[in-house]
């Protein structure tokens, strides 16, 4: 509580026009003191202006300054920059800064800025900070001068961010953009896999065909890969129309369970013996296949398709419905 009140407390502060070549300030907090003197009293665009800033304070306080002083002094630029220790007070330290007014700047001012004090005579070290105040320096006009005081403002000032802060506003962007990439990702993906799963099995089989040619494994001499996939098309398509779990069985297995359904007639038992058996020989007999072997496989695949969509087309006739999706015309094509 006591070091809240210390933060909040109004620093001391005096104002003095010092001699007629100079403008002075001070604050204060807790027996440490703060002079701002600007030399000369008034904005001389034919001279420098020089700004010197004396830290007083007890040997067990130590007193800082911000680590950045460059966008403290609005309507100059920093020419140069030194510190020295005081001659004149004890444990003080004099920090000169020697500005170059702006031609044709709106305000010549010092911008209000933290002073961070360390109290070492306590355990733990207590740390505090007093601010000051934003200090107006008259400019010279061609009628005259400007008479010497120092204006303050007690008003909200913006106080534009560091340059040291533009490597975190660059990452926050960079993770803001990732985020969004992402998320459009994430959303693709859902509509597409709804997509899919909106469309009959014979879209669904086509669909899927269109995909295994797209990648042209047998052109890279992927055969084995290429008729594991491709007999999955069929075994998928007979799968999800008739409810046999086709890729989860061997061949012996799904044509034994194909023989015992009525959806299956003889011939259509017939092609899929020998198609399924040409690709086993493939698989698992190390049968070398060619690319002429290849597109016969693909054309035995298609034509079963075929004929159950035409089938089925016809039982849709037979019942009045139309099955003949946007899909399946593309694919036919």
């Amino acid at each position: 509580m006591f070091l809240f009140l210390k933060v909040i407390s109004t620093p001391a502060l005096a104002e003095s026009a010092g001699s007629d070549d100079r403008l002075s300030r001070t604050f204060g907090q807790n027996d440490v003191y703060l002079e701002i003197a600007i030399e000369p009293p008034q904005v001389d665009l034919k001279r420098d202006t020089m700004v010197s800033i004396t830290i007083s304070h007890p040997d067990e306080i130590a007193a800082n300054l911000p680590a950045d002083m460059s966008g403290r002094f609005q309507g100059f630029n920093i020419a140069g920059y030194y510190s020295e220790p005081s001659h004149d007070k004890q444990k003080a330290v004099v920090y000169n800064f020697r500005l170059i007014p702006e031609p044709g700047a709106d305000v010549y001012r010092i911008r209000p800025f933290a002073v961070q004090t360390i109290d070492s005579s306590v355990h733990p070290p207590e740390r505090s900070w007093f601010n000051t105040e934003m200090i107006y320096i008259p400019a010279k006009t061609h009628a005259g001068t400007v008479p010497a005081s120092v204006e303050t403002s007690v008003e909200p000032v913006y106080i534009r961010p560091s340059f040291r802060k533009l490597p975190y506003i660059a990452v926050l962007l960079l993770v803001s953009a990732a985020v969004l990439f992402l998320t459009y990702k994430v959303i693709a993906k859902i509509r597409f896999v709804r997509k899919i799963r909106r469309m009959s099995p014979r879209e669904r089989a086509f669909f899927e065909l269109s995909a295994l040619l797209a990648k042209k494994l047998p052109e890279k001499g992927l055969f084995k890969d290429f008729y594991v996939e491709l007999t999955m098309v069929v075994r998928r398509y007979i799968e999800r129309r008739y409810a046999i779990r086709a890729p989860r069985q061997t061949t012996e297995e799904f044509l034994a369970s194909a023989t015992g359904s009525s959806a299956f007639n003889q011939k259509s038992i017939t092609n899929l013996r020998q198609f399924l058996s040409a690709a086993d020989l493939v698989k698992f007999a190390g049968v070398t296949a060619t690319l002429e072997t290849a597109e016969s496989a693909v054309a035995k695949a298609r034509d079963y398709l075929e004929r159950e969509s035409i089938q089925s087309s016809d039982d849709n006739m037979t019942t009045g419905t139309k099955s003949d999706s946007p899909v399946l015309r593309k694919i036919n094509e």
